[in-house]
């Protein structure tokens, strides 16, 4: 699932941003990356990445056929953060998870987009057959993306989720069918 890595990608503005597979030794960088997301964004992630060791439990548990976090950098800095995760077994397994962090300074200008892209790319080379996003209902520039490049409203769950303060919110579940467009062709 990780050839063709790193690449180097335009972005709107012009911006050059490489694409790549997370590394071990990226444990600092990432938690650096993690740490210039505004608080009330973190609220919203599934894990609390302000703590040191959440991130380095991701550097040091690496496992492509899981989880395959793809980083943008921008120079030696990780700008985004894009997360694939899979069951290779059991009933779920043509199913895959897309999570998507940008930083602050990086929204607007495409780079949510191409991280996305990639992650459709890798899981449809993969062989997965739908893609899920969850966000919270509040999250409107987030749904908004995805819907974008395709993804659908499936569900919404009224306070199934808190956030890191423990506040209470509505899960949206949307869906890409990957099975309703033609495979990539790699060379």
């Amino acid at each position: 699932m990780v050839t063709g890595y790193p690449k180097t990608v335009r972005l709107q503005s012009g911006l050059a941003v490489t694409i790549r597979p997370m590394v071990k030794e990226d444990g600092d960088k990432l938690y650096a990356f993690f740490g210039r997301v505004p608080r009330a964004d973190r609220l919203f992630l599934r894990d609390d990445v302000s703590r040191r060791d959440v991130i380095d439990a991701w550097a040091r548990e690496l496992d492509y056929d899981k989880v395959l976090p793809l980083l943008a950098e921008v120079g030696e800095k990780i700008v985004g953060d894009a997360t694939l995760h899979r069951r290779p077994g059991g009933w779920t397994s043509h199913v895959g998870k897309v999570r998507i962090v940008t930083d602050e300074n990086y929204r607007g200008i495409g780079l949510g987009t191409v991280l996305l892209e990639e992650v459709i790319a890798v899981a449809k080379k993969a062989g997965l057959e739908l893609l899920v996003a969850e966000v919270m209902a509040n999250q409107t520039a987030a749904m908004a993306a995805f819907k974008r490049l395709g993804f659908e409203k499936e569900a919404l769950f009224s306070n199934h989720v808190k956030d890191q303060a423990g506040k209470s919110h509505d899960l949206v579940v949307m869906i890409k069918n990957l099975m309703a467009e033609p495979a990539p062709v790699f060379f």
